[in-house]
């Protein structure tokens, strides 16, 4: 297992790889559904007169690194965590106090 340090984290590119994984991941969103429609005050109604306008969710091409004692103390309480949502959500009288609140 190798280990990053910051001069190879994150990888410098040139203008060319640069444009081209910018594309790659422009296309990867929009052929995933990973689009957004920008709110209406945004765009002029003569840009989209038929609101079909979207874009790419902002998404990050090199994710900042995280320390993996953290990842893996998450990883420890997932389970817990995925009972406790699971049970909340069949307990319909709690939610509609939330939700009212």
């Amino acid at each position: 297992m190798t280990t990053l340090t910051k001069g190879q984290y994150p990888p410098v590119l040139d203008d060319l790889e640069s444009c081209r994984l910018v594309e790659v991941v422009k296309d990867w969103t929009a052929g995933n559904g990973l689009a957004v429609r920008p709110p209406l005050s945004v765009t002029p109604a003569e840009a989209d007169p038929q609101g079909i306008l979207a874009t790419s969710a902002p998404v990050t091409l090199f994710p900042s690194p995280f320390p993996k004692v953290c990842f893996e103390q998450a990883r420890a309480v997932q389970n817990a965590y995925n009972e406790l949502y699971a049970r909340i959500s069949k307990t319909e009288g709690f939610l509609d106090r939330i939700v009212k609140e």
